[in-house]
């Protein structure tokens, strides 16, 4: 693969969000009642849709962005504000292939109607780009249990998901969004999902990706295996991998605490981020992020209060610093895999296999610093290079065995940074793309 591939791939993740959009109906709250998603307000919808009375039909159009081969846009009806024994109408996206079909919920299991198009008439499909549409009319008037009668008011939900062999599966949130009291469809009235999508869930993983993945993957290597490397160079008056290693740990700050406030402005509640399937144990992620927040602050902090390097206690100071560093390390990429494995991410189970190896070539990776380290120690003790500058007769001391150590240590970071930045790069695209099929 040529840089010039790198870059398109590169460009089409980052543009891959204003694709996936489209504006609301200009008509909604005017002569259409309407459902639409929070992005909606700023032009960017995900999910909209709209009716009006005809005569005896209910004109109905639902529109959605498409990601990956499969998803669903379902319309549901309710006695209730809790999902279950909901009478719904869904559109279908499949492999290029747009149908629509009524169904209902019993409790909270959803079923196919015996005539899914039942009461449903002038049915107009079409899938462009990165969305697609359907529009029907259905019969106001109804008297099936199964179908319910428009004329009536009900609480109105959303619920949006994949598909697999034409089976709806488990929606995206556990807590889909809804009306707050029973709506009048002959009025024209406008609602709002809430806040928190499957958009704002994968920017969140991007920038969690990058922060830990790469950033802090590279801050700990140099940290722990370059302390006596540019031994003669300083960078404002520290030390170069010094300053390396705070570049790079300040973005991990950065970015974890961006990513942190995306998610929980976003997010109604803790409630609405729980696991609706057999996976409780990803119900930790919101915990897991918090511990790893905090640890990310705790570390810096830590350096406030850090002794000189000929202080007897700079080793306790040292191991902590390394200690709260490893810990919030390990607990992040623990995190990442749950949240890749969230049905709201909507990401795909390959995902979380790529993390896999990002763990095992880290892994590899650092054994193979240690092993150098070991060996390298025996000539040169690298802590007397930690933060003071080598001049003169010190810095010729240096062995030419010990600088073919060097050389080796550089070609393996070298060689760390283009397989993590690979390896990184496969992550986001599956969030950002959804390739392949759904594995939750």
């Amino acid at each position: 693969m040529t840089s010039r591939d790198v870059l398109k791939i590169t460009i089409a993740v980052l543009c891959i969000g204003a694709i996936q959009a489209f504006t609301a109906d200009s008509t909604c709250g005017v002569s259409k009642g309407c459902f639409k998603s929070y992005e909606c307000s700023s032009g960017d919808c995900s999910y909209l849709v709209t009716w009006y009375r005809s005569g005896d039909q209910m004109k109905l159009e639902f529109t959605s962005t498409i990601t990956g081969s499969s998803k669903y846009l379902s319309f549901g009806l309710s006695d209730d504000d809790d999902m279950g024994d909901d009478s719904t109408m869904t559109c279908k996206y499949e492999s290029g292939s747009v149908s629509v079909e009524g169904g209902y919920n019993v409790e909270e299991t959803y079923t196919i109607l015996s005539n899914p198009l039942e009461k449903i008439t002038n049915i107009v499909t079409s899938a462009t780009g990165s969305i697609f549409k359907c529009s029907f009319d259905r019969q106001i008037n109804s008297t099936n249990p199964k179908i319910f009668d428009l004329n009536t008011k009900w609480y109105l939900f959303i619920a949006e998901g994949f598909i697999t062999d034409g089976i709806l599966q488990e929606h995206y949130a556990s807590h889909p969004p809804k009306t707050e009291d029973v709506v009048d469809m002959f009025a024209f009235e406008v609602f709002i999902g809430g806040k928190m999508n499957e958009k704002t869930a994968k920017l969140h993983g991007l920038i969690m990706v990058l922060a830990w993945m790469v950033f802090s993957s590279v801050g700990m290597t140099i940290a722990r295996f370059f302390k006596s490397e540019w031994s003669d160079k300083t960078i404002l008056g520290q030390k170069v991998w010094f300053q390396v290693h705070r570049a790079c740990m300040v973005l991990v700050l950065a970015l974890t605490v961006v990513s942190f406030f995306i998610i929980i402005l976003s997010a109604e509640g803790y409630r609405d981020n729980l696991e609706a399937s057999d996976k409780k144990h990803l119900n930790s992620h919101p915990i897991l992020g918090i511990i790893v927040l905090i640890l990310t602050c705790i570390n810096p902090i830590m350096t406030f209060f850090r002794c000189s390097p000929d202080d007897s206690r700079r080793k306790i100071f040292n191991w902590a610093h390394f200690g709260v560093g490893v810990s919030s390390h390990i607990l992040a990429v623990i995190t990442i895999i749950f949240g890749l494995q969230l049905t709201k991410s909507g990401v795909k189970i390959g995902a979380t296999y790529v993390v896999y190896v990002y763990i095992a070539v880290f892994v590899v990776f650092e054994v193979i610093f240690e092993i150098i380290k070991m060996r390298e120690r025996n000539q040169v003790d690298d802590t007397k290079y930690e933060m003071r500058i080598i001049e003169g007769e010190e810095k010729k001391q240096m062995s030419g065995e010990s600088q073919k150590f060097s050389r080796i240590r550089f070609f393996l970071l070298i060689g760390q940074l283009v397989a993590l930045g690979v390896l990184a790069l496969a992550v986001i695209v599956y969030i950002l793309l959804d390739i392949g099929a759904k594995g939750h």
